[in-house]
């Protein structure tokens, strides 16, 4: 839907370039926490936000680790899901359809064991690029060829990553960053230079929370990824600094984002867009909805475009 400035007949304008690529808006859903797109289409127009970034897919099957998976926390939550899915072709099969029929921008993140493993998923996805618009490589992963040290963790295991997948593919890369790390700075410059274009910042914090009453984990596993409005202020420092340190590539924020002024936080720091994830868990409708109130400010600003109305919030 879009929505008309008063007085004027021209709609507000979202568009913005990421992943190299324009899109209709700065808003896309975080990988993991809407499955695989469809599951979003009856609560609004699946082509109407910039893309719909699939939970991470491998090029085998995999379960995901055990239960409980999630658990709520005041400030958002904290979770062990896994990585659990059918594997790319499987995807291919039962999920491509839908979204392609629903005009949807599709971003696949990809993950593996191994580096092999990002480019077999990557080579495989290659068949039907032109459906995609482009892959997020997630490096949140433990590498089992190097005594589970994580991949998103070193910059020349991440650049050989990038490259890799650099070499099968012919789709815009992005990469997610692990915030775990005080390299995190290191490692964007290094997907950089390996090809990646884009980077997505920033993956969930490790935690850990004891279930209510009890002495033992919330979680099935040990510990878990921490998501929601209390990690917004980490994420959008690093932000900042990667706005900084790579002022040509482009940015996607993620942390933490509930309304349509998180978002524009991101934005004025430096993003070219934003993924939401915790908050679409709880309630799949609030994608649609921060897409909306941001319309909303703009029109009440005066302009009719994105770019004039964070042009104007500098500037003041």
């Amino acid at each position: 839907m879009k929505l008309l400035r008063r007085g004027s007949r021209s709609p507000i304008d979202l568009s913005t370039k990421v992943f190299g690529v324009e899109v209709v808006s700065p808003i896309l859903s975080a990988s993991g926490t809407s499955g695989y797109g469809a599951e979003l289409a009856a609560f609004f127009d699946l082509s109407s936000i910039g893309a719909i970034v699939v939970k991470s897919l491998a090029h085998f099957a995999h379960g995901g680790n055990k239960a409980p998976r999630v658990g709520a926390l005041s400030t958002g939550m904290i979770n062990s899901v896994g990585l659990p899915g059918p594997g790319v072709r499987a995807w291919i099969q039962r999920y491509l359809p839908f979204l392609i029929e629903h005009r949807a921008k599709v971003v696949v993140s990809i993950w593996g064991r191994t580096q092999s493993d990002y480019a077999q998923a990557a080579q495989e996805l290659e068949e039907v690029s032109e459906a995609l618009t482009a892959l997020e490589i997630n490096v949140s992963c433990p590498n089992t060829e190097r005594a589970g040290e994580m991949f998103g963790h070193d910059p020349r295991e991440t650049k050989q990553i990038v490259e890799a997948v650099s070499a099968v593919t012919s789709l815009p890369i992005a990469l997610k960053l692990s915030p775990n790390t005080d390299r995190y700075l290191e490692v964007a410059c290094a997907a950089i230079e390996g090809g990646a274009n884009t980077i997505v910042a920033a993956n969930t914090y490790l935690g850990y929370a004891h279930e209510k009453g009890g002495t033992r984990s919330i979680l099935g596993s040990d510990g878990g990824g921490v998501s929601g409005a209390g990690i917004r202020p980490v994420s959008l420092r690093i932000v900042r600094e990667l706005r900084h340190a790579l002022p040509d590539c482009d940015i996607v924020g993620v942390g933490g984002i509930y309304s349509a002024k998180d978002a524009v936080s991101y934005l004025l720091e430096g993003a070219s867009a934003v993924e939401v994830g915790t908050a679409s868990f709880f309630d799949p409708r609030s994608i649609s909805k921060i897409q909306e109130d941001l319309k909303t400010m703009i029109t009440r600003s005066g302009v009719g475009t994105l770019a004039e109305y964070l042009e104007r919030l500098r500037a003041s």
